[in-house]
């Protein structure tokens, strides 16, 4: 066999024997020269003219590559200063909004938290922000001293009905020194979660405005929020020439901590009645000593009852036994009959969804009022209907 560059060389050879005899033939020697020369020539000079063309291409190509690396350079360097400009503008506005919100979170963390605390909304929040004193500067009131946090929050723990509202002490970082654009922030930083907000101001370190605000508690376009301004309380003497200042602010403190305690409460009770029917305690739970405040928190609750009726979250009878029952835990005996007596009333007009529990819990009423008559009614009522629940139950309706 040859070898492949043995054949090559052959062919090779082979075409340039019969180029030669093709010139041969065709002319002269002379003239054969001449041509070839010619053509050598010309060759030379197509590929002298290629070169140059292949050059002017590359330095094309390169232009064109260096004008294209230029132009992303270019891109790249304007979007990373266009990239830091949006960074350090939102950072400017982040740090902005730290440093004038009264709360040490930027609002998504801070719905965040509030929302993980009280699961969601199913419990609403309690907070608390120190009293703004209008005789410091808004750094001075900042770093403290924070006035009655600690006796609000201390008076909220030891209440019977402290499960209520979720506390989350230390969530406002400062006192609510712009005082509405303040309570603004944190009513749009929370949305749509139920609080119930603590907070005042003290004026001229003689004179204490508590004050109370409220949102979500109650799902009525009419009942956003509620705000509740006590009236003002002129501080003790806190000159040093009194010998127990120190005392009589403690009391001071611990008395306005136990006011805004059921006060919260008394909000507390509305927003369970109102969205889980869950029957009112709160009148029940302080101190009998306290009767004028136990009559005010009745006549409240009483009010609630209304509420969670218009949003059907209890019966008819269930909202008048409620009432009744409210009343007469206070003393209230006129208002607790005229409840009663209404809610007998639709027990006996056979109205559908009325409970056996409530009709029940009515008779129960009727007894501690010390009206037999009543009563005996209102037996009679539960067993209409128990029985029509039965039939019910049956399919059989209301025979």
């Amino acid at each position: 066999m040859i070898s492949a560059g043995l054949f090559t060389g052959l062919s090779s050879l082979s075409g340039n024997l019969l180029t030669l005899y093709k010139l041969k033939q065709d002319g002269s020697f002379h003239d054969q020269q001449e041509i070839l020369h010619e053509l050598r020539e010309l060759e030379a000079g197509n590929a002298h003219q290629r070169g140059l063309q292949q050059e002017t291409q590359a330095a094309r190509n390169r232009i064109h590559e260096a004008a294209i690396g230029n132009a992303y350079e270019v891109e790249r360097d304007w979007r990373q200063a266009h990239i830091g400009i949006q960074v350090k503008a939102i950072q400017d506005r982040m740090d902005r909004q730290l440093e004038e919100s009264p709360f040490s979170y930027t609002s998504d963390e801070f719905y965040s938290l509030v929302h993980e605390a009280t699961r969601g909304g199913q419990v609403p929040a309690l907070l608390v922000a120190p009293f703004f004193r209008d005789n410091l500067s808004g750094q001075e009131n900042a770093d403290g001293p924070h006035s009655f946090r600690v006796a609000v929050r201390r008076k909220w723990l030891q209440s019977s009905w402290s499960s209520d509202l979720v506390s989350l002490d230390g969530a406002l970082s400062r006192p609510l020194t712009n005082t509405d654009v303040d309570i603004f922030q944190i009513q749009r930083a929370l949305r749509d979660l139920p609080v119930v907000l603590v907070y005042g101001e003290v004026q001229s370190s003689t004179r204490v405005w508590p004050a109370l605000c409220a949102w979500n508690i109650v799902d009525s376009p009419e009942l956003r929020s509620v705000q509740v301004n006590f009236p003002p309380l002129s501080l003790p003497d806190a000159s040093p020439q009194t010998p127990a200042t120190s005392a009589s602010l403690l009391s001071f403190e611990d008395e306005l901590g136990g006011s805004t305690a059921i006060t919260a409460g008394l909000i507390a009770e509305w927003f369970h009645l109102v969205k889980y029917g869950r029957m009112p305690r709160l009148h029940t739970l302080i101190p009998a000593s306290l009767a004028s405040e136990r009559r005010v928190i009745a006549a409240g609750l009483a009010a609630s009852f209304e509420v969670a009726l218009e949003r059907s979250r209890i019966d008819p009878v269930s909202a008048r036994v409620g009432q009744a029952s409210v009343y007469f835990d206070v003393g209230l005996r006129t208002h607790a009959i005229a409840a009663a007596s209404q809610a007998l009333t639709l027990a006996e007009s056979e109205a559908s969804g009325t409970s056996t529990d409530s009709v029940r819990r009515l008779t129960a009423i009727f007894d501690s009022l010390g009206l037999p008559g009543e009563a005996a009614r209102a037996r009679l009522a539960l067993e209409s209907v128990a029985r029509r629940a039965i039939l019910r139950n049956f399919g059989w309706g209301n025979r």
